[in-house]
C-alpha cells in the first residue's frame, strides 16, 4: 500500500509538471507574445516558438518541455522500481498533462530520457523520427509524428519485456496519436511520402 501511494504521488507530480506550458508561458512573460495566437496551428509548443520568435528562445522552451517530463520520472526511479505496474502511470502522466493544450512530442522525449540509464527506449523514438524525416520523409508533420510513434510502440513491444514500460509507452503513444489525429481531422490533411536520401542517390546514379 505505501508503494502504491508513492507511485500515485509521482504520477500526480508528473501530470502537474506536464501541464505547465512553458512554450506559452515564457514567450508571454518575456516577449509579451501569445504563441498560440500567432501560430498557424494554434499549438503552444516549442516548434512554434522556434518559428515565430527565434532559435535561442525556442531552445529554452524546448529544454523546459523536455525536463518537465524527465525530472518526475528520474526522481521516481531514484526511489522506486520501473517494474511496478503503476510506473506506467508515472511515464504517461507528464504526456497526459501536456496534451491538454499541446501536442506532447518534446515532453514524450523527456519522459523517455528520464528513464536513462536504466533503459534506452528514447533511442527507439529518436530512430523512428529520424527514419521518417530523412530517408523516408512523411508530410505533413502530424502524419510523421503518428507514424513515428506507431513504429516506436511496435519496437517497444518487440524489444522491451517489462510490462510497466510497455503499458506506459502505449499510454503515451495513444495520447500523442489521438492528439495529432484530431488535428489532421480538423484541417483535412492527407499523408504524403517522399524518398529523401534514397531518391537523391538514384538521381546521382543516373
Amino acid at each position: 500500500m505505501p508503494d502504491t501511494i508513492v507511485y500515485l504521488f509521482f504520477a500526480v507530480i508528473g501530470y502537474l509538471s506536464g501541464s505547465v506550458m512553458y512554450s506559452q508561458l515564457l514567450p508571454s512573460l518575456f516577449k509579451h507574445v501569445n504563441i498560440a495566437e500567432i501560430s498557424d496551428d494554434g499549438n503552444p509548443g516549442a516548434g512554434n516558438v522556434f518559428k515565430n520568435i527565434g532559435p535561442s528562445f525556442g531552445m529554452i522552451c524546448l529544454l523546459c518541455d523536455i525536463f518537465k517530463g524527465a525530472i518526475p520520472v528520474a526522481f521516481c526511479l531514484h526511489y522506486l522500481s520501473f517494474e511496478h505496474p503503476l510506473f506506467a502511470l508515472v511515464l504517461a502522466a507528464p504526456v497526459l498533462g501536456h496534451a491538454r493544450k499541446g501536442k506532447a512530442i518534446a515532453v514524450s522525449f523527456g519522459v523517455l530520457i528520464g528513464l536513462l540509464p536504466f533503459h534506452a527506449m528514447v533511442l527507439y523514438l529518436a530512430a523512428s523520427f529520424l527514419f521518417f524525416s530523412l530517408p523516408i520523409r512523411i508530410n505533413p508533420h502530424a502524419w510523421r509524428v503518428i507514424t513515428a510513434f506507431l513504429c516506436f510502440i511496435a519496437a517497444v513491444y518487440i524489444r522491451v519485456p517489462i510490462q510497466a514500460l510497455r503499458l506506459g509507452a502505449l499510454l503515451m503513444t495513444i495520447t500523442v496519436v489521438a492528439k495529432h489525429g484530431i488535428y489532421i481531422k480538423s484541417v483535412h490533411e492527407k499523408i504524403r511520402v517522399d524518398f529523401g536520401w534514397s531518391l537523391g542517390w538514384l538521381r546521382r546514379r543516373q
